[in-house]
Formats: C-alpha cells, structure tokens, sequence
C-alpha cells in the first residue's frame, strides 16, 4: 500500500483528494496540510511514499516545496494536483510523476495510484538490491556485494576497479590505464596483465552480484566505459550535494549532516593511488566549504556548541583557513570565555608563523582586538 501526504490551502479540494484515496484501498493517507511551510518542516519526517501537492499556494507553492522535499529524499514521488495546467512544463522539470488538474473526480485518481504502484513495486526492488551492495571511496576503498566486502584477487584489480568507478560514464583507454597499474613494463606485458585483470575484475563484479558492466567501445579499439547502472558511492552522493550549492537551513540541516558523514577520510586514502590526487584535494576543499556552510547556519540559530564542532573539524582539515579562525573566536567571545579566545589566538598565530613563516592578515588581529576588548 502507498502512503501519502496532502498539500492543498483548498480545504474541501483537500477532504476530495483525501476521500478519493482512501476509496482505492490502495493508499493510506499519513497526514494533510493546508499550509505549505508547515508541511515542509514535517513530510521528510513523515516519509511518505509520494505527495500530493496543490502549485498556487500563499508563502511556499507547490514546485518550490516540491524541489525542497526532493533535495532531501530523491525517492519521494511528486503528484500535482492544480486548477491550472500553465505550470505542466515547470512540474515535469522537477520530475514530477503525474499532473492532475481540478476539479478531481475519482476515475482519475485511481488512473494516477495504479501508475504510481507500477513505478513503486520496481523501485522497492533496487532498494532491496541495493541494501546488499554499496561502494565506498572514502577512507578505505571497500565494495560491498552480495556476499558482504568483496575481496579482490590481486591489488591491480582492485585498482583498476577503483579507477573505472572514478571514471564512470567517461572512456576509459586501455594504454593509459595500463601505464598507469604497470609503469615499468613492456607494452605487449602491459596489455596481457591488462587483459588478464580485465576478465578477473569482471567475474568478480558478477560474482558478487554487483549491477555494474564494463564494456569495450565497439568504434575504439582498447576503449572501456563503466556503468555503474543505478549503484552509487559514498563520493557521487557527496558530490552530487556539493554541486547543487544549496544553501543550509531548518529544512535541510540534517541531509547536510548525513552528506558530512560520508566523508569519513579523503579520496582513497587508505591507498597510493596518485592518479586521484587532484580530485582527492578538490573534494577535501568542497567538505571544508560545506562544513563551514553548517557551522554558520548553526551561529545563526544560536547553536554555538554544533558550530564549534563543525569549525573544529573543518580546522582540522584547513588548520590556516582565517575564515574558520575568525569563527572560532566568535564563538568564544560569545560565551565570554576570554582565556580561551586568547589561547586559541595565539596557538593560530604561532601555527601559522612556524609552518609558513607569516603572520594573520591584519583584518584578522583587529577583529581578536575588537573582541578582546568587548569582554
């Protein structure tokens, strides 16, 4: 059975759509609003199957609450429901699965749940599928199939694995990689060990049940594409997020939370993989940028001991960023702990003076003045 969510400032379009559902016997109504700001601080907490929304709502409509919701869970099913079908192309753009226009009668309410419990019953599917098998790039390279962490049968092929899924949907070109897992060695042994790693990585991605192909490119010779197939990592998921440039707020903190925890280390850092090491840094930038995005929404809610610890973790990663420094302080000033700003102050100064051999900028030493003095 779907569970679903009402959003309509239209209370009688709302007991309608509610009563229509409840006739399929196919959907269990979890809860309606009528006010669409409230709806958004409760639905990912709810987490319902799919949403109902109205589009021309007062405060929030219905495609910016659509695009919040689904920031925070890309599962989620959208249904619009409007007097005005205008809005048709701006619905479909954020994915929605079905646009309904008022007055509702129930022949097209039921059209609308059978489709949606087509798309579910597949989904459900992948989501069992995928429960078994997850990759991680994060700290230690590990592969999770169907039979638990995949061991591989030689380094090589756990390279050359990690290597295509950092170049997943881009060609891949035999001579290259091979270079690359054999630095030192002829061309014809080169490509036999490539060849050879091939076939091995291949039988183990299908012994463990993993949906990820590896094809050669029928116009390039020695060209090989990964598909990962609907599988993703610990890394795309966070990037993914870091691409988007949301900003944080109530809605959204603890999505951003979670995408903080997937990065429990940098890029293959378990590893010598030396072909990473420009992506390993510019993730190691965008989880600083998104650490110090979390602490200044926590300072703006007056959640001072959240902010430190994101602060203090992003110090750890950028010990000489003056941005988190200043931050620091702040913080300390705020809580009238002056021997604790001065302390922090100092050990910034000499830390920077003894690894660099410079002092803070000037801004940075009148705003520890400005703040000394205010205490």
């Amino acid at each position: 059975m779907l569970s679903a969510v009402i959003v309509d400032d239209e209370i009688h379009v709302l007991n309608l759509l509610k009563m229509f559902l409840q006739k399929t016997e196919q959907v269990n109504v979890l809860e309606t609003f009528h006010d669409s700001s409230i709806a958004l601080k409760n639905i990912i907490d709810i987490k319902p199957d799919v949403v109902f929304l109205d589009i021309e709502m007062p405060e929030i409509n219905g495609l910016e609450l659509a695009n919040c919701l689904l920031e925070q869970n890309d599962e989620l099913m959208i249904v619009f429901v409007t007097g005005y079908n205008q809005y048709a192309l701006e619905a479909f753009e954020v994915n929605a699965l079905d646009y309904i226009l008022k007055p509702v009668n129930s022949n097209r309410i039921q059209k609308c749940v059978s489709r949606l419990n087509k798309l579910k019953t597949p989904m459900n599917q992948e989501k069992t599928h995928m429960g078994k098998t997850k990759i991680c790039c994060f700290g230690n390279f590990e592969v999770h199939g169907n039979n638990g962490v995949i061991k591989w049968p030689t380094r090589k092929v756990e390279e050359m694995f990690a290597y295509f899924i950092f170049h997943k949907d881009s060609n891949v070109e035999c001579g290259e990689l091979g270079e690359i897992l054999w630095p030192e060695g002829e061309p014809d042994k080169i490509k036999a060990n490539f060849d050879t790693s091939l076939f091995r990585l291949r039988k183990t991605i299908k012994e463990n049940g993993l949906p990820i192909e590896i094809s050669s490119k029928k116009r390039g010779k020695g060209v090989y594409r990964c598909y990962l197939h609907g599988l993703s990592s610990d890394v795309i998921e966070f990037k993914n997020a870091a691409l988007k440039n949301v900003i944080v707020n109530k809605s959204n903190i603890n999505r951003f939370e979670q995408i903080c925890s997937l990065y429990r280390d940098d890029l293959f850092s378990k590893k010598d993989y030396g072909w990473c090491e420009g992506e390993r840094e510019y993730l190691s930038r965008d989880y600083t940028k998104m650490l110090k995005n979390i602490a200044y929404f926590y300072l703006g809610e007056g959640l001072y001991e959240n902010a430190m610890d994101k602060l203090l973790t992003a110090k750890r990663k950028s010990p000489f960023d003056e941005e988190v420094h200043l931050n620091i302080l702040k913080i300390f000033a705020i809580q009238k702990n002056r021997a604790l700003l001065v302390k922090s102050h100092e050990e910034f100064k000499l830390e920077l003076f003894q690894e660099m051999g410079i002092e803070p900028h000037g801004e940075t030493n009148e705003f520890f003045m400005k703040l000394l003095n205010e205490l």
